[in-house]
Parts: structure tokens; sequence; C-alpha cells
């Protein structure tokens, strides 16, 4: 199964890609990023033990099992959840004999859809391409975790599909960037500068996450710039006065190319300002303090206003 299929619909094109991907992976990837799809981090495909005793005499010197079943609606198109085809399915989950049973319905709808409310929630499972776009996100920028090249290459081209299908926009969505050193740049510049060709999702606005917490005001971007020549005078109006500062002040290297993007100021009405800073409250299974993002990530606009931790951006609804 090649990583694009040939089938002709698009939701059996979309999950037959995502299968490929994940059959290609180590199992120990694939069960982080269907894990957090279903909310599920503790999730085990397979389980290997060794001196395994149980079931009767005798004890064997290891064993490898697995008990899970995991069924998979795709919908490429919002709101297009058939309840009397989940109903089906869950039909069939009943009569299967895995420990573990579970329906996953992927789709690129910002919230759980409705129409799933009178359905079990630990049993039928909502996840948004969004969601496991971010995932793959995490997985490639965990400095914990060894990514093969060929992985890496996988997951992009999974991801720039999503984007190609147009499975990943949402009409809230913000792009929240790590900005150590790019919010004082927005202070001072309304802009923000990054390597060229940087692939960001097609959101109306951004916020800055640094030192813990999401900063209060999130601007609109106005225009986009994907490889810009850093060269004094080489630009006008906003673009030439933002170049012509960084190479000045020798913040960025004349010469070289930068992706720009122009924002509205913090003092501008057009600026949504947040009552208080998002304080960052993400913790690893071990209870390790981890950062909300260490590159880019998306969150609703909605549940930014009404937010005051990180943990309550990312939980399912």
């Amino acid at each position: 199964m090649s990583l694009f299929s040939t089938y002709s619909t698009g939701e059996n094109r979309v999950t037959a890609s995502i299968l490929a991907v994940l059959r290609s992976l180590s199992l120990r990837h694939t069960e982080r990023l269907l894990g957090a799809m279903l909310e599920a981090p503790e999730l085990e495909l397979l389980d290997f033990s060794n001196q395994v005793a149980r079931g009767g005499p005798g004890v064997a010197d290891a064993e490898i099992s697995g008990s899970i079943r995991l069924m998979i609606e795709t919908k490429t198109v919002r709101n297009a959840v058939d309840i009397a085809q989940l109903r089906r399915h869950l039909e069939k989950l009943t009569a299967a004999s895995e420990m573990t049973k579970m329906l996953l319905v992927l789709t690129p709808d910002a919230a759980r859809p409705a129409v799933m409310e009178s359905l079990p929630l630990d049993v039928a499972v909502w996840s948004s391409f969004a969601a496991l776009d971010q995932a793959i996100d995490e997985l490639l920028g965990d400095r914990g975790e060894v990514v093969s090249e060929r992985e890496a290459f996988l997951l992009r081209e999974l991801q720039t599909m999503f984007e190609e299908e147009n499975l990943l926009a949402a009409a809230d969505e913000v792009l929240v960037v790590a900005a150590l050193w790019a919010l004082d740049e927005y202070r001072d510049r309304s802009a923000y500068v990054c390597q060229p060709n940087r692939p960001f999702r097609d959101v109306e606005r951004m916020a800055f996450y640094t030192m813990g917490e999401i900063a209060p005001f999130v601007p609109k971007i106005i225009q986009k710039f994907d490889a810009v020549e850093f060269r004094r005078g080489a630009h006008h109006g906003r673009l030439g006065e933002v170049v012509d500062a960084l190479v000045d002040r020798a913040l960025r290297q004349e010469g070289r190319h930068y992706k720009v993007m122009l924002l509205t100021s913090a003092d501008d009405r057009d600026t949504i300002r947040l009552n208080a800073p998002v304080v960052n409250d993400l913790t690893s299974e071990t209870g390790r303090n981890i950062a909300f993002t260490q590159g880019q990530r998306c969150v609703s606009l909605a549940r930014l206003k009404a937010a005051k931790t990180t943990s309550e951006l990312i939980r399912q609804n």
C-alpha cells in the first residue's frame, strides 16, 4: 500500500494513507500517535512480557500478546458524521472478542460532533486531523525520541496531504509559536520572522509562547512573505522597515532569506487582548514539566480567550 493510495474517494484515500504511514513506523511511534488521538497515552498494541506464569502451570520465558480492536471511521468533510453508520460499527465491536474495543472517528471538525453525544465516550472516541497533525509535530520535535529519516519523511508527507486536502484549518484557529526572541521582535516591529518557506497552517491569527506562558495578545496576520532576501533598501513599505531594522541591528544576516509575517500591533484594535497570559501547566507521564510547544501549535480562539492554563486548550470536548 503506497503512501497516497489509489482509492477514488477522499475518505478511503486519506484513511489508507494514514494506515500506510502508521504501519511503516516503529511500534512505539505508532502507539504514541494513536494514543494521542484516543487521549490514551498508555495505549499498548502489543505487550512484551518476560517469565509469564499466568494461565496455568509452567513459566514461559516470554510472551507477546495483544487484545485490542480499533475501528476507524474517517470523514473528510466537516459536519458529515452519520450516527446510524457509527451505531452499525459499534454493533460489530460489541460482537468482537477483544478485551479493548474502540471506535475512532477522525474528522476535520473543530470539536466533537454533536451527533456523537449519545455514544459512550470511552468507546466512541472522536479526534481531529488537527490533533493528529499536532501529535506528529510533537513526536518529531521530541529530543527524547529517535525518529529515523524515513519515518520523518513519511510523517511530513502525511501532514502535507492533510494541508492539501484542507483537513486542518478551522475558522477560529490561532497559530501559537515558540517565541524566545520573537515576542520582543513582535513588540518592536509587529512582525514575525523565521526560516524561509517554513510551513504554517492557513490561519488568520497567531500568538506567542515563551517563558512558560502564552502572551496575552493575539494579533491578526496581515501579510505573509515566504522567502524574503534581507538586504538594506531592497524592499518598500512595512516589509522594508522590518528588513532594514533587523539588518541594521544585526538581528538577521544580510543577504540571507527569511519568512516574514506582518501582524497587527499590540495596541491595534484588530489585535485581540486576553484577560491574562495563559500559564503552561503541561507535564509528561513522569510528572516532568514540558513545553506547550517547541515549534508551533494551533488552538481554538474561543478556548484561548477562556483558558487560564494550557491544559484547557488541548482538552477535547
